[in-house]
């Protein structure tokens, strides 16, 4: 298997005489990738790991990713779909769009998981058939993020944690009304109509991946209702999993019951979804490249955003 480093040596010697090398190399181990499984590959994978990220918008699932998927899917006409994701996640609502879009396109779905897929990158992979991922991949929990303007600046709020911090408020106002005092500044720095924002954001997520995986993934199961309410349960359950961050290796997402395939079991798969996955970090690593969206036939929506000093350059240009 070559290595990112050995990976890298061959882009820059690449370099040397072939300006494109960057993206000829990633495009030639995703051709190499669909040819050994014999399915079409498409790549969603983001700088989110890499920096610099000017806005993290930029490496989140976005409404405009529908459009980068419409893209490369055209031309494809196999019935069955192999993606590879590295995303930290996004807007639950783009996700929908996106799953219900592919799901009409494609009857079977095998997500690959080649470092980490977390939050609505998690609730993606639920909507797939089956999870192939290496001892050292991740999903994330699924409960909604909220970002809150503070007078200390902008932080992310779980929706369950914000539900949870109101009706603690509430109960102790309940007990002594002086609590009051204490409670209202705290309860006034949210915007109005958080509450309702958070109970949606919650119960949509619930509802999409119990969904999904009924539909997908446990399709056939007698138990697919039941086992689907215990997965959604865990990965939404802040109380449990403590932080948005939390990284879920495959073990206990097999336990769970979902469908999860050891990536090592097929060395040779190994080796490609890794050179592939290493070809994209370089990419990032090497260009202003936030957003690859890519199929293995070479049809690619590729997001770049540039440093604000490079901006300003090009209007004065």
């Amino acid at each position: 298997m070559p290595t990112w480093s050995e990976i890298l040596n061959e882009v820059m010697l690449s370099l040397k005489s072939d300006p494109f090398a960057i993206d000829k190399v990633r495009r030639k181990y995703l051709r190499e990738l669909a040819d050994y499984v014999k399915k079409p590959i498409i790549l969603y994978a983001t700088r989110w790991m890499d920096y610099p990220v000017i806005n993290p918008l930029d490496v989140q699932i976005t409404w405009a990713d529908k459009q980068a998927f419409m893209e490369t899917v055209y031309g494809i006409r196999d019935k069955e779909l192999v993606l590879i994701l590295h995303s930290p996640g996004g807007q639950i609502e783009a996700t929908q769009a996106i799953v219900e879009y592919l799901r009409k396109k494609f009857d079977k779905i095998t997500a690959i998981v080649p470092d980490a897929a977390m939050s609505a990158a998690t609730l993606f992979a639920l909507a797939s058939d089956e999870i192939i991922m290496g001892k050292h991949s991740n999903l994330g929990p699924i409960d909604p993020q909220f970002v809150v303007t503070m007078p200390y600046g902008q932080v992310s709020i779980s929706a369950q944690s914000l539900l949870e911090e109101f009706e603690r408020a509430k109960e102790e106002v309940k007990l002594n009304k002086d609590n009051l005092l204490v409670w209202a500044p705290k309860i006034q720095q949210y915007p109005p109509g958080i509450l309702e924002e958070a109970r949606n954001a919650m119960e949509l997520t619930k509802r999409l991946g119990k969904e999904w995986l009924t539909n997908y993934m446990l399709r056939g199961d007698k138990d697919a209702e039941t086992k689907a309410e215990r997965v959604v349960n865990f990965l939404s359950d802040h109380r449990e999993l403590k932080s948005h961050a939390a990284p879920i290796g495959r073990d206990k997402l097999r336990e769970l019951g979902l469908k999860i395939v050891d990536l090592e079991d097929d060395q040779k798969l190994q080796d490609l979804v890794l050179s592939v996955y290493h070809a994209a970090r370089i990419a990032f690593q090497l260009t202003a490249a936030h957003k690859i969206v890519e199929n293995s036939n070479g049809r690619a929506f590729v997001r770049v955003v540039l440093p604000p000093q490079a901006q300003q350059q090009g209007k004065q240009g």
